[in-house]
């Protein structure tokens, strides 16, 4: 590899400037795809970030109740050390369920009578979230038939 002197460094400089002005520069077509892409991870980053604030909130708050009952000589319940999710896993299940069997099928319905014509043929797209939904459907359907306090079986 040549090195270049200083002074033909200098001489390449005005080149460079004219190539540059001579190329065309659609500034919309390089910051439209940015930005939309820039949105797009700005929002799920906001959305993660609220999220882990508030349970980060929710948290300190605890904290702070505990250490002000433990100052008092306050009895602590159980539950307010051990907080257990009330809500039954089977339900979510359910619940998670129907809504990607609903996203699944509204994503496929949607793309098959779209008004733009390249989407037509791109309407098995909602089998993914319409698969796993039936996914969470059937592990309910297992879980409410399963007897309370029954542990699958290991092997």
């Amino acid at each position: 590899m040549t090195r270049l002197a200083p002074a033909a460094l200098l001489a390449l400089v005005p080149a460079l400037a004219r190539a540059v002005e001579t190329v065309p520069v659609n500034l919309e077509s390089i910051l439209v795809p940015l930005g939309a892409i820039g949105t797009t991870f700005g929002f799920v980053l906001l959305v993660v970030a609220v999220v882990a604030y508030s349970r980060h909130r929710n948290q300190r708050l605890r904290h702070e109740t505990i250490r002000l009952a433990l100052e008092k000589g306050q009895p602590l319940p159980q539950e307010v050390l051990d907080p257990v999710d009330r809500t039954n896993p089977a339900l979510r299940d359910l619940r998670r369920g129907l809504v990607l069997l609903a996203i699944g099928v509204g994503v496929s319905v949607y793309l098959l009578l779209t008004p733009l014509a390249h989407l037509h043929h791109e309407w098995p797209a909602g089998f993914v979230p319409g698969c796993i939904g039936l996914a969470y459907l059937a592990s309910w359907a297992i879980a409410r038939r399963r007897p309370a306090g029954a542990r699958p079986e290991q092997g």
